[in-house]
């Protein structure tokens, strides 16, 4: 249940901070990552595996990817909006 809840503030964080365009926020989650795989394996907690080398290299890429996802959310409605604005002020001149 724990790590659930996790996941989701995780996936949710990450793609606010892409939504909002916040490159520093956004770095925070994908740092904390490195810092903790350097961490786990300089003391022994992961060996130099297949799996253990390529599961945080997808979760880096997976919160890039949510970051991005966000920041493209945003673009699109952002142009949406533009879209409406102009039919209406083409609408107004007519």
């Amino acid at each position: 249940m724990i790590d659930t809840l996790i996941i989701v503030i995780v996936i949710s964080l990450q793609t606010f901070f892409g939504y909002i365009e916040n490159k520093l926020l956004g770095a925070i989650l994908p740092i904390a990552v490195i810092v903790a795989d350097i961490y786990f394996l300089a003391n022994g907690l992961l060996q130099l595996s297949f799996r253990d080398i390529a599961m945080p290299i997808i979760g880096l890429l997976a919160l890039i990817s949510l970051w991005e996802g966000g920041r493209q959310s945003k673009l699109s409605k952002q142009k949406r909006e533009m879209q409406k604005m102009k039919a209406q002020d083409s609408k107004h001149h007519d």
